[in-house]
């Protein structure tokens, strides 16, 4: 049996970086900045639900790195250290 879909279709839009090759993290913090900008001034994207961001790890030459805890443990997925004050959910003027 398929699951079926319910709610609006949230196809969403893929950003593609995989063309630039082997990038710093501050290469890609930039490129993603550049990106969200013209997403928000050219293409008029106010909003957004459930962004996830799926990181490679590699040493300079490309080869795959892993990424661990302080405790020495793998890491495969990371939540986001960001929060939304619940203020901004109201309008207090």
């Amino acid at each position: 049996m398929s699951k079926k879909k319910t709610g609006k279709g949230r196809g969403g839009i893929t950003v593609d970086y995989a063309k630039m090759g082997v990038m710093t993290i501050e290469e890609l913090k930039q490129a993603l900045w550049t990106d969200l900008q013209i997403l928000k001034d050219e293409r008029r994207v106010k909003y957004i639900v459930a962004p996830r961001l799926k990181l490679q790890p590699t040493d300079e030459s490309g080869d795959p790195v892993p990424v661990r805890d302080r405790d020495g443990k793998a890491l495969h997925r990371v939540h986001t250290s960001h929060y939304r004050p619940a203020c901004m959910d109201y309008d207090f003027s």
